[in-house]
């Protein structure tokens, strides 16, 4: 009843708020294009005029003498065409000089945004927090930054435009994300609630082996009292060692020593290391891993893990391993083998063939002759005495008679048969001897949470006061608020207690109404340039992903943040802080297709590596590494085409077959193999833009021309199939790509899009170099020989990757307008938009052909009129 009257009095009051918000745009106005009309009918109209329409496009109908409304699209797609370099085709009898070209290029941008600002648009949608940005603000306003549960994950996916998931016309409100608002608000105000409580004395529990039941395939080299083994990776199920004893989690939330006494096992051992898949040059490395106990099985994967802190284990004799992590109330920590061996049951199906000498009793008392794991398995003969076992068993059975498990597969599949197993095999362990946790400590409690939860009782006036500094602060505003202006949220907060709910109920209640309303959930509300107090937030949340801290709201509030030179300190300030990180993980996610690693995941045979070394993780920080190092260097943007140096584990390593690299940590490499260097040499982009299976040069071309030059092509026309890669190798992807060319409708786009994808066929759908295709498979056969060469539409032949970068060294202006562009579009929530071209040009023309550093980039995008708009 209660909860239902929460509910009720927040969504009418978030709703009424809400509606409260529009933003009207004014109808267009007239613009003179009689030198754009020129060109066009001089150098387009033959082919898209009154006799031939190719793509479907007339221009030669474009009127001179105004812009008319209809027009805009046509007139964008133009500058978009000149842009790349493609219109008029390079076939075309008549062609424009370079300076021609340029000139036109320069005058529609800036025609086109003065017609879109006579428009009345003033850069403005009204854009909600994205799911990661809500989660931050709200973490940061309750003082929740450790927290590890997610309230937000059952909150519908944000919806990507271009990649970006920021976008403010995506970003729509409905009524069912409302209601996830109000739940998780809950969610978030209880966990500071509970912070912001009792303090939990510190207490110290120690844990000996057996951890866990190790069911149902128990390892028979466990010593109960002693130590009890991880012996897979946590991909697989039983991959994790928790604690039988803490099955409720910890009891409170906060700090905590977890220290555990562990010692490697067989990190040389004598099975086949291509078997194994686990690399012997390495230490084994044991994982903790909080898991939220309320969320069921505890020995596989959970939705709620997070991973907390990893350790090398030291060979051997063993030792202690401590960290002081955060723990949710209800969590328990978890331990897992990251760089244990990945498909147990394939793994041993494989052993017993080639090193049978270490599982003389398994293979006696519990795999048949018959069976293809035995050894001795004989084609011909062993389908006929599986039969004849079979049908003896069933006889058996029949008889009433005692009898084997009925079928092969169950027989070694068995509780005993896996103990024999496991007792007989020699593979990498890791042993866990002790384990203890100490907490919460001191330190866990948080400031916010005290200041917005008092347990003295509190009058109207000091309620009201509360209510207003904690809207202040999760409106992000530089400035007070007044209790006149958050009179509607006392209100609430008193209608409450008349109610009978306590009085930190009653907070709860009108802190929730504060954090579902459109100066929470919005990043503005009204149009125009930005104020201080805005500039801060749009700052914050582009550089850091989260609502701007004291020192930004205190510049706000004093009118200096608008100045260019305070504006500019902010910027280093933020560039050089940890939560960097955030804009980098965010800005890659989308600029660089980044989003879509996971999603397609290579075949765990064909592809054991990638699972056994996490490298889905690696790829992922060498590029964030490589952009976050370009961006403290002020490395030119040459760097995303090229380069000498890479940051790279001992994992990537292996996969890039490059020598010298050790350990886990990531270090900066030099890079002899330049085939790797610059963003088309890293397994991310090259794993992203494939589907875990095969690679496409027609995906992969789209992927450079988007995201490196941001000259995509336009969609294929709804009736044009695409096309599926031959698995048989009968022809190669070449061939099939030529014949779909024969289309006429294909043709054009096709010209463009193939080229750099041929050069990244040296690449597989993991991003390991190859000369040829494969069968695929554990045993791969060589197929056809990769043909790496092409010359692109827009001019530059190559021969393979290395020739690939060197022609796009040839077009950095293209590479760096596209990196500016895509920063504007992650700091605004903006795409499409013509005032914004008209920005990142003048953005680009201000450097008089000198060779800008992306931090330089960065800040001139800060320092640019279209970021206060």
């Amino acid at each position: 009843m209660k909860y239902a009257f929460r509910q009720f009095a927040i969504q009418s009051l978030t709703t009424i708020l809400i509606g409260v918000f529009s933003i009207s745009v004014s109808l267009a106005q007239s613009e003179d294009f009689a030198k754009e009309h020129s060109f066009v009918q001089k150098y387009c109209a033959s082919c898209h005029g009154s006799e031939v329409q190719e793509a479907d496009r007339r221009f030669d109908e474009l009127l001179p003498d105004r812009m008319a409304e209809d027009d805009l699209e046509l007139w964008t797609e133009i500058l978009d065409r000149l842009n790349v370099g493609d219109m008029p085709p390079e076939d075309a009898e008549l062609q424009p000089d370079d300076a021609e070209r340029i000139e036109m290029v320069e005058l529609l941008t800036r025609k086109l945004a003065a017609v879109s600002e006579s428009q009345g648009e003033k850069q403005t949608v009204l854009r909600r927090l994205n799911r990661s940005e809500y989660d931050a603000a709200m973490r940061q306003v309750l003082g929740l930054e450790e927290m590890l549960a997610d309230p937000t994950s059952d909150f519908t996916p944000d919806q990507s435009e271009h990649h970006f998931v920021n976008i403010g016309q995506s970003l729509v409100l409905s009524d069912f994300l409302l209601t996830r608002y109000l739940e998780a608000s809950q969610k978030y105000l209880e966990a500071a609630g509970e912070q912001g409580g009792k303090k939990i004395k510190t207490k110290t529990w120690t844990f000996a082996a057996p951890f866990c039941r190790s069911m149902p395939n128990p390892d028979g080299q466990d010593r109960p009292g002693e130590y009890q083994h991880l012996r897979e990776n946590p991909t697989d199920r039983m991959g994790y060692v928790w604690l039988n004893q803490l099955k409720k989690g910890v009891p409170a939330s906060g700090k905590y020593r977890v220290r555990v006494r562990a010692s490697a096992i067989n990190r040389n051992y004598a099975l086949k290391e291509s078997i194994i898949k686990v690399a012997k040059e390495d230490p084994l490395r044991l994982a903790i891993v909080a898991t939220d106990t309320r969320a069921g099985d505890m020995s596989t994967n959970n939705p709620t893990d997070r991973w907390l802190a990893e350790f090398d284990v030291p060979d051997d004799e063993p030792g202690w391993l401590e960290a002081e992590l955060w723990l949710d109330k209800h969590y328990q920590p978890r331990f897992a083998f990251p760089n244990g061996p990945v498909r147990i049951k394939y793994m041993r199906h494989r052993l017993m063939s080639e090193n049978r000498e270490f599982f003389p009793k398994f293979l006696v008392n519990h795999v048949h002759v018959f069976s293809n794991m035995h050894p001795d398995y004989d084609k011909e003969t062993g389908p006929k005495r599986e039969k004849e076992f079979l049908d003896q068993q069933e006889k058996l059975k029949q008889a009433g008679k005692p009898y084997d498990v009925f079928g092969t597969d169950h027989r070694m599949h068995t509780q005993e048969a896996w103990l024999q197993f496991y007792s007989e095999y020699v593979g990498p362990r890791i042993r866990i001897h002790e384990v203890s946790i100490e907490g919460p400590l001191d330190e866990a409690t948080t400031p916010v949470a005290h200041q917005f939860f008092p347990k003295d009782k509190l009058e109207r006036d000091a309620a009201e006061k509360l209510i207003s500094q904690f809207a202040t602060r999760a409106w992000r505003r530089s400035e007070p608020i007044g209790v006149a202006d958050t009179e509607v949220f006392s209100t609430l907060y008193q209608r409450s207690l008349s109610a009978g709910e306590g009085q930190l109920e009653s907070l709860q209640i009108a802190y929730q109404a504060i954090l579902c309303s459109p100066e929470f959930l919005y990043h503005r509300n009204r149009t125009g340039q930005l104020n201080d107090t805005e500039l801060a937030s749009r700052l914050s949340f582009f550089l850091w992903g989260t609502a701007p801290d004291n020192e930004l709201l205190g510049l706000a509030a004093a009118g200096e943040l608008s100045k260019a030179t305070v504006l500019r300190q902010q910027t280093e300030r933020l560039l050089d802080d940890p939560r960097r990180k955030k804009f980098i993980e965010s800005f890659l996610r989308s600029w660089l297709q980044l989003s879509k690693l996971g999603t397609m995941l290579p075949d765990r045979t064909e592809h054991p590596v990638y699972f056994n070394e996490r490298l889905e993780d690696a790829m992922r920080t060498e590029t964030q590494l490589y952009f976050d190092d370009a961006i403290q260097r002020d490395a030119p943007a040459r760097v995303l085409v090229d380069s000498d140096y890479s940051f790279i584990n001992s994992s990537l390593a292996r996969l890039y077959k490059i020598e010298g690299v050790s350990g886990h940590e990531f270090q900066k490499v030099k890079l002899h193999d330049r085939r790797r260097g610059g963003l088309l040499g890293q397994a991310s982009v090259l794993t992203a833009s494939a589907n875990g299976i095969d690679t496409s040069p027609v995906v992969r071309g789209m992927w450079v021309l988007e995201c490196l030059l941001g000259t995509p092509p336009p969609p294929p026309p709804p009736d044009i199939e695409p096309i599926e890669p031959d698995i048989r190798g009968t022809t190669t992807i070449r061939e099939q790509l030529a014949a779909h060319r024969e289309v006429a409708t294909c043709k054009n786009c096709h010209r463009h899009i193939d080229p750099p994808g041929f050069a990244l066929e040296s690449f597989d759908e993991i991003g390991q170099f190859r000369t040829h295709y494969d069968s695929g498979g554990w045993r791969k056969k060589k197929l056809a020989a990769i043909d790496p060469s092409g010359e692109l539409s827009t001019g530059g032949s190559f021969s393979g990757i290395e020739d690939l970068k060197k022609v796009l060294m040839g077009k950095m202006d293209l590479v760096e307008s596209n990196l500016v562009s895509k920063l504007l579009t992650q700091a605004t929530g903006r795409i499409d938009d013509s005032v914004d071209k008209a920005t990142v040009l003048e953005i680009m023309k201000s450097f008089d052909g000198d060779r800008p550093g992306i931090r330089t980039l960065i800040h001139k995008v800060v320092q640019s009129p279209a970021f206060r708009k």
